[in-house]
């Protein structure tokens, strides 16, 4: 049998204390029926309650808070949590004349040898086709992206949109 090392020890040291303390409250303990029962009364509740809403009425809503509390009660403008259906119907009601404006390169993605773009809210590599019919991702770069219509041949380059 292996000797055991210092930190085993204490762990089975601190085992065995813990079993015989669950042993020693199952079996000798107190019973069920001599454990002090905790009840609430309606009363204390209820007086609780009431202290507590007058402690947070008196006390002045910082602006911060205040600031916090309009902003979370707002309409957002825009939803993040869209599904790709509604933001293409959403990206097309909004869009200007020209392809460039249909198409909106707002984020970049490098995970070590893959350098991604996202484009319209979704994601592609150098070479993948673009949901907008006849156009490839050429190149992206953190700051740009090359986009390259495949029926005339002309190049067109995205800044990102923060």
């Amino acid at each position: 049998m292996t000797k055991l090392n210092k930190r085993q020890l204490i762990i089975l040291a601190i085992l065995a204390i813990v079993i015989l303390f669950a042993a020693y409250d199952f079996f000798i303990g107190q019973p069920a029926s001599k454990k002090a029962k905790i009840e609430a009364k309606p009363v204390e509740i209820e007086s609780f309650v009431n202290k507590i809403t007058t402690d947070i009425v008196k006390d002045n809503i910082a602006g911060v808070d205040s600031y916090i509390i309009k902003k979370a009660e707002m309409e957002w403008a825009k939803n993040p949590f869209w599904s790709r259906s509604e933001y293409r119907e959403f990206a097309g009601s909004e869009a200007g004349s020209g392809m460039a404006a249909k198409i909106v390169y707002s984020g970049y993605v490098d995970a070590g040898r893959k350098k991604m773009a996202v484009i319209n809210g979704f994601e592609y590599e150098s070479g993948d086709a673009l949901e907008l019919d006849g156009y490839i991702l050429k190149s992206v770069t953190p700051s740009k992206i090359l986009i390259v219509n495949r029926n005339t041949g002309s190049e067109l380059t995205i800044p990102i949109q923060e």
